[in-house]
């Protein structure tokens, strides 16, 4: 590894930190929806959405590793890097949840 560029490691590991604070930040949501009780629209609503948002939390934190791991060995071989739809995916998700949560917030 010594002819790899340092610069694209720790760039590597910068994008998986801001992979696990996202993951971080999504199982927060999730845990506290599902503490808060029946405030969208019943009890079983609100489980299930805190519940939704908490496994794509965990999803983002295991994708988020995966996509690390494969680009630092990618980086060590010298290999171009693969892009990925995890971002797109995590993209969808948010706004399909925030528009969840929003009109079960309002009826």
């Amino acid at each position: 590894m010594s002819g790899t560029d340092q610069r694209f490691v720790l760039a590597n590991e910068r994008t998986y930190l801001a992979y696990v604070r996202t993951a971080l930040a999504l199982m927060a949501a999730g845990g506290a929806i599902l503490q808060l009780g029946d405030i969208l629209g019943g009890e079983d609503s609100t489980r299930l959405v805190g519940a939704g948002i908490l496994v794509v939390g965990i999803l983002v934190a295991v994708l988020g590793y995966v996509r690390w791991r494969d680009n630092d060995r990618r980086i060590a071989e010298d290999l171009p890097l693969r892009t990925t739809p995890i971002p797109l995916m995590l993209g969808i998700g948010v706004v399909a949840f925030g528009v969840v949560v929003l009109v079960l917030s309002l009826v």
